[in-house]
C-alpha cells in the first residue's frame, strides 16, 4: 500500500500531536486525582497513559506542559506531593472526566466545578472519583523530563509510578476454584478509551483470540470436508 512519508522533523508540534492520537489508539484514560502542598484538590484526564509492568505494578504517565513554560497543575502537584489516584472512566462518568479537562485556574478545584462527588483513598491523601469502577492509588517513583518547549521549558513530563493499592467495584471481581483472580468481563467493566480529535471509543464491540503457541503454530489447518 503506497504511504505518505512524514519525518518528524519536519512536522510542527501541531502536526505531530495529530499524527500520535490519531495513530496510537485507543488509549486508555487516567482520570488523575491530586492535591497540592495545601491539600487543595485537583482531577483532570490524560490518555498518555499506560501499564507498563505487574511487578511491582506501575503505570507511565505521560504530562504536557502549558507553551509558556508552565506546569500543569496535575504535575506540579504529583512532583510535590508524589502521590496520586487514577480513577477509572467508564460510559457513566466519561462526560463527566472530560469537563475536568476544561482549562480551569489553579484556584480553582474540578471536583467542585465539575460537581464529581469523591470518596477517600486507603494509602494516599488524594481522594478516589465515588462511583468510578475501579480505581489505582499510585506513588511516583520518578519523573523523567522529555523535549524543550517554547521557552525552553520541558514538552512533557514522565511520570513512572508504583500503585500502591487497586480498588475494584463489587460484582467485577471473579476467582476460579484454585483462588486465581479471572478476567474482568468487559461488558462489566465499560471502559471508555480516546481516540483522535474528540473522539472516544467503547468497548462493546470485541474479539478474543487466543495466544498462539509453538505448537498450535505447528499444527496445520483442518481439511475442509466435503
Amino acid at each position: 500500500m503506497p504511504a505518505s512519508e512524514l519525518p518528524a522533523s519536519t512536522l510542527s508540534t501541531s502536526e505531530t500531536y495529530r499524527l500520535m492520537t490519531d495513530l496510537v489508539a485507543p488509549r486508555p484514560i487516567a482520570w488523575v486525582s491530586t492535591v497540592d502542598q495545601d491539600g487543595r484538590r485537583n482531577l483532570a484526564p490524560f490518555s498518555y497513559f499506560q501499564g507498563v509492568c505487574s511487578r511491582p505494578p506501575t503505570i507511565v504517565l505521560g504530562l504536557a506542559w502549558h507553551p509558556d513554560g508552565r506546569m500543569k497543575d496535575t504535575l506540579r502537584n504529583i512532583l510535590e506531593t508524589r502521590e496520586f489516584v487514577i480513577s477509572h472512566v467508564s460510559d457513566g462518568n466519561v462526560a463527566a472526566a472530560v469537563e475536568t479537562s476544561a482549562p480551569y485556574t489553579h484556584e480553582v478545584s474540578e471536583w467542585e466545578a465539575v460537581g464529581v462527588e469523591a470518596a477517600p483513598s486507603v494509602t494516599v491523601q488524594p481522594p478516589r472519583v465515588k462511583g468510578a469502577k475501579a480505581a489505582l492509588e499510585c506513588v511516583l517513583r520518578q519523573a523523567i523530563p522529555i523535549g524543550a518547549g517554547p521557552t525552553g521549558k520541558p514538552s512533557s513530563t514522565l511520570v513512572i509510578a508504583e500503585v500502591l493499592h487497586f480498588a475494584v467495584a463489587e460484582g467485577l471481581l471473579e476467582r476460579d476454584a484454585r483462588g486465581r483472580l479471572r478476567p474482568i468481563d468487559p461488558a462489566l467493566l465499560g471502559a471508555v478509551g480516546r481516540m483522535g480529535g474528540i473522539a472516544y471509543t467503547r468497548t462493546d464491540s470485541r474479539l478474543e483470540i487466543p495466544r498462539p503457541t509453538l505448537a498450535t503454530l505447528a499444527t496445520p489447518p483442518e481439511e475442509e470436508k466435503p
